[in-house]
């Protein structure tokens, strides 16, 4: 490309929890392009039994990360064309989170866009930040790998190097210029095979499919692409098929307290 970006490893044991290629090595090699379609498209099912599909990222935390975009200090609602986001961390760096609380920039008129290319850029000049209460969840990955069903895909800067990332959805809080904002979340209830997560999933063995179910899909006021696991036994694998049904199952002891994922569903009914 003639245009160095970052060297990014989603699978570390530093980035990763649930996808460690420590544990499994068939996970992409260090900054190897990721195909989320053909490893990474997972199906579970809607709060009334429909079929909804997600891509599989991992464990995310519930504390967002900032990212810098920038605007016109005159017009803060006119976006500067031309310069990418800052981002200032990536997977396996703490502090990483896949959802970012957007921070802007405000620049000048006369402002030369793409000549800030980190967050050293932006605090050496000196511009006025504003934090705001929208989160987007732009996970960041190797340049190359693909994600046809994502809003878009990107680039922005990390530290003077680009970096790729795609676009998924935005939530828009209320709270007006805080600190790090927590991300919202909704609740996935999850079958485990023989209620081990290290097995993974549970499928009918006759369509491949989960029982996994989502309290919500896309366009619901309450849906979120971050995800509290809730864990069904899997003895009740056959009696789930909604929501309520799953409400109504056994739930299974499993000992992973409180895990926070990112699934975005981008195919639902409708969509």
């Amino acid at each position: 490309t003639g245009i160095e970006f970052v060297a990014v490893d989603r699978f570390s044991d530093d980035a990763g929890t649930l996808m460690r290629r420590s544990e499994n090595p068939d996970l992409p090699a260090p900054n190897e392009p990721i195909d989320y379609d053909a490893d990474f498209l997972d199906h579970a099912l809607g709060p009334g039994g429909e079929e909804a599909t997600y891509y599989e990222f991992d464990v995310a935390s519930f504390r967002s990360a900032p990212v810098y975009a920038f605007v016109y200090a005159s017009d803060p609602t006119r976006r500067v064309a031309g310069q990418s986001a800052i981002f200032d961390l990536i997977p396996g760096e703490d502090g990483y989170n896949d959802f970012w609380q957007v921070v802007r920039v405000l620049v000048p008129d006369d402002f030369e866009p793409g000549s800030i290319r980190s967050l050293d850029d932006i605090e050496a000049a000196g511009f006025e930040l504003e934090r705001t209460g929208t989160i987007i969840n732009c996970p960041i990955v190797p340049y190359g790998s693909t994600a046809r069903l994502a809003d878009r895909d990107a680039s922005g800067w990390y530290k003077g190097k680009h970096v790729s990332y795609f676009v998924f959805d935005v939530t828009e809080t209320s709270i007006v210029n805080p600190g790090a904002l927590d991300v919202p979340y909704a609740v996935v209830r999850v079958i485990f095979e023989d209620n081990d997560p290290a097995k993974g999933t549970k499928e009918d063995p006759d369509t491949g499919e989960s029982h996994n179910v989502f309290d919500t899909l896309p366009g619901d006021e309450l849906y979120r692409s971050l995800w509290r696991f809730d864990f069904v036994d899997e003895a009740e694998f056959d009696s789930v098929s909604d929501w309520e049904s799953s409400k109504a199952a056994r739930e299974a002891d499993i000992d992973m307290d409180h895990v926070l994922v990112n699934c975005p569903i981008v195919v639902w009914p409708g969509s």
